[in-house]
């Protein structure tokens, strides 16, 4: 009997713990678990078709929807940054209270909110037959809220602060700001024009080249991204809506002409004057707007042709090299890769000459790395004083399915090491400890 009664003892322990951890966890649950907020609307952002907004600085800003596409209607017809509509319209639609502060029945006094003389007024019609006004007044004095109502109702509630930014948008945050208008995928060509400035650069099978003041291989990635920053890059402020008058800006014989080339058509950004806030005044052909954009893209689209040319002393990487000859100090070597006869099998390497044979593969394409991360420090415009008139070394690289070829040479003068790929003018100062690897990892073949 003392045993049972001993089990059963146990076994109400048990069970009230089970239900203690039950409950309590029950509770914490329901304790960490917010409360859903009430929305303010019942629509959904797409039934938005107008929307107006009044700036805490009193700006009005009409904005309308016309086939699911957004248009700025006042205080002038433009095109609108959509992305800035977008969100105004979702947190609009999306809007929640915090907390309710005040009920009408309360008759509450608008102007200890701040809502009598709302700073900013977000209203929006929809498709569905919707026309309501959001009045937002002062920051609670935490600063964490703003104090909230609808126009016609006494009801005042909270909302998050941070929509703040949201909300209060002017006519120029509201619009469209780029300096440019083109599709990226278009461009086949890049012109800067100046009075001591001349590029022209040209793009084929997904390659840029330069063209003019001299022919050789550019940089893919400095390129595309002159280009990258001209299709998004935005207007720091308006100057003039609409001007002949181009004068007082620099802009009737401007420091830089810049030229996108699409292939019939084209979009040009003419630069002038730097502004008194250190911005720059600029224009984009096609519009009669002039204004300003930041000082910093201007450097950047005012920098010399050798920014533009291709560091990488080769286009080839290691995986898609299939033959490499290499004349170094009278000595020529040549390799070519052998394929597979099997999926069981990798490409294989061998030396043809100085003579046949098998060769490591682990040092081949160390070889090649090193080949093709050689790279110039910078250029030298003048071959004399090289060693490019006796080449110490010549290496042509064959790659890629096509079999294209790439023939380089490199001078050595003491420490110094200079290359030229093909009949680039100039020639690229190399770094001498990379050439030196490169040289080593040849021996290491032998």
């Amino acid at each position: 009997m003392r045993g049972l009664r001993s089990t059963l003892m146990l076994l109400a322990v048990a069970l009230g713990l089970a239900a203690y951890i039950y409950l309590g966890e029950s509770d914490r649950s329901a304790v960490g678990t917010p409360e859903p907020r009430d929305t303010v609307f019942d629509f959904d952002s797409n039934d938005i078709n107008r929307l107006s907004v009044t700036a805490e600085n009193g700006e009005r800003t009409v904005l309308e929807k016309t086939d699911d596409r957004w248009q700025l209607a006042e205080p002038l017809v433009t095109a609108v940054d959509v992305t800035e509509v977008v969100s105004l319209a979702s947190s609009f639609a999306t809007l929640e209270m915090q907390r309710v502060v005040a009920e009408p029945d309360d008759a509450p006094d608008l102007a200890a909110f701040g809502l009598d003389d709302p700073r900013i007024e977000v209203a929006a019609t929809t498709t569905t037959g919707a026309d309501t006004r959001l009045l937002i007044g002062e920051q609670t004095p935490t600063g964490g809220d703003l104090y909230a109502t609808l126009a016609g109702s006494n009801r005042v509630f909270l909302i998050s602060g941070f929509l703040d930014g949201t909300f209060n948008r002017t006519t120029f945050e509201l619009r469209d700001k780029t300096i440019l208008d083109f599709t990226r995928d278009q461009v086949d060509s890049l012109e800067f024009a100046g009075p001591d400035l001349a590029i022209r650069l040209g793009k084929g099978d997904n390659r840029w080249s330069l063209v003019s003041p001299f022919a050789a291989n550019a940089d893919f990635g400095v390129t595309d991204g002159v280009v990258g920053r001209l299709s998004t890059g935005q207007m720091s402020a308006i100057e003039a809506e609409q001007t002949d008058e181009l004068d007082p800006y620099g802009l009737d014989t401007p420091r830089l002409t810049v030229t996108v080339g699409l292939g019939s058509s084209a979009a040009t950004l003419l630069v002038g004057d730097t502004a008194p806030a250190g911005t720059v005044y600029a224009r984009d052909t096609a519009r009669d707007l002039v204004f300003t954009v930041d000082a910093a893209l201007v450097t950047e689209l005012e920098q010399g042709v050798d920014e533009y040319r291709r560091i990488n002393l080769f286009a080839f990487r290691p995986f898609n090299a299939t033959a490499l000859e290499l004349d170094h100090n009278g000595e020529r070597w040549a390799f070519e890769q052998v394929a597979a006869t099997s999926d069981a099998e990798s490409d294989q390497w061998r030396r043809t000459a100085p003579e046949a044979g098998a060769v490591d593969t682990s040092a081949m394409d160390d070889l090649l790395a090193k080949l093709s991360n050689l790279r110039a420090e910078s250029f030298v415009a003048s071959r004399d004083g090289t060693g490019l008139d006796a080449p110490a070394s010549t290496i042509l690289v064959t790659f890629d399915e096509n079999g294209e070829q790439e023939r380089v040479v490199v001078g050595r003068v003491g420490d110094d090491v200079f290359a030229v790929n093909g009949n680039e003018p100039g020639a690229a100062r190399l770094n001498t400890r990379a050439w030196d690897d490169a040289l080593e990892a040849l021996d290491a073949l032998e």
